[in-house]
């Protein structure tokens, strides 16, 4: 397999961080984002950093609006759409169709914004990333078309993030709209995926600044100051819940945590696996591949089985011993589902695509 092993690794970190959120793990005081919401920060992060390497590799070729889009977004439709509506559709049809007509709002990404997510609750962030392929491309593709100096460029794509954070807050400023409104409406959260798509804009064009990122230093900059939000956010909430009566978490907070994350996604690019050849070595690397190729399927179907190890089936068992069969029967079904799902129909995208 071509892969890389430090974005391998730092998509593993994050879909535990969701799978422990869900199995009961809390932080006290970190109830407003949860852990699970900063692994989700870091798909963010990296779906933007990925997302923008295919964006600026298509853009390159110079091809009419209409081709260039219609490629990338067919690619990504069928990376995401199929298995996505195979399991609405299984909720739906097998477990809960008390959602009725609602279920439309799921099939066309809009519950986070007029419905409730209730339904299937780790769509939320399916929502920001759907949209985010639709209309943040367009503005690069008229920006990279039409501005011809990377510096330039780079201050629109900068400038573009800018422009997020000053929506987010008049919204703020004029709904008071609470912490959880702010984190799942889409139009205010594409500054966490953007701030990827800058690193990739650097990389793709070996910008002196994406090598100067590389850097350790950087990479521990990044770390300590996401240490220090974390724990910010912690001590804030711990002893009373106000995130909700201040302005700046639910601002300008929302482009720290990925902009933290940022900083230390070119360093950890250039991870490689250890040179050593005994068995926990091998066991660990290839642990951390396959629940990377295994993700989408792990955070999709995962909230199916911690659902299950509830029920009556498994009393007296502990809640250690609950979550854990979940989490054996999520890997179980997860490599079943993209060896016989997901693959075929990725062969077929590479078929029918280019």
């Amino acid at each position: 397999m071509n892969r890389n092993f430090g974005l391998d690794f730092i998509r593993t970190i994050a879909i535990w961080l969701v799978l422990l959120q869900h199995a009961g793990v809390t932080v006290r005081g970190l109830a407003p984002i949860k852990i699970g919401g900063v692994g989700v920060e870091i798909f963010f992060v990296l779906s933007g950093f990925l997302i923008g390497g295919i964006l600026f590799k298509n853009l390159s070729y110079n091809k009419p609006f209409f081709t260039t889009f219609w490629n990338f977004w067919r690619r990504r439709w069928l990376r995401i759409l199929p298995l996505y509506y195979l399991v609405l559709i299984v909720k739906f049809v097998f477990i809960d169709n008390s959602v009725g007509a609602n279920i439309f709002y799921y099939f066309f990404f809009l519950q986070n914004n007029f419905y409730g997510i209730s339904f299937l609750g780790v769509s939320w962030s399916l929502v920001i990333e759907e949209w985010f392929y639709i209309f943040p491309p367009i503005y690069l593709f008229f920006v990279t078309r039409y501005i011809h100096s990377n510096k330039k460029i780079m201050l629109l794509l900068v400038l573009f993030v800018v422009f997020i954070n000053i929506c987010r807050f008049l919204y703020v400023h004029y709904t008071n709209t609470p912490y959880g409104g702010i984190n799942s409406n889409f139009s205010f959260r594409f500054d966490s995926l953007f701030l990827g798509v800058i690193l990739a804009f650097m990389k793709f064009n070996k910008m002196e600044v994406y090598n100067s990122l590389q850097n350790v230093y950087v990479f521990l900059l990044g770390l300590v100051l996401f240490l220090m939000y974390l724990y910010w956010i912690i001590q804030l909430n711990t002893t009373k819940y106000i995130i909700d009566s201040l302005i700046f978490p639910r601002t300008i907070g929302f482009f720290i945590l990925p902009f933290t994350i940022a900083l230390m996604v070119p360093f950890v690019e250039l991870f490689s696996e250890m040179k050593t050849n005994t068995k926990i070595n091998k066991v660990f690397f290839s642990f951390i591949t396959y629940t990377s190729l295994f993700t989408y399927a792990l955070y999709l179907i995962h909230p199916f089985y911690y659902s299950f190890v509830q029920s009556k089936l498994f009393l007296g068992m502990s809640i250690f011993s609950k979550h854990s069969l979940a989490i054996i029967f999520t890997y179980i079904t997860a490599y079943l589902v993209y060896n016989f799902f997901e693959r075929p129909i990725l062969n077929l995208r590479n078929k029918v695509t280019y």
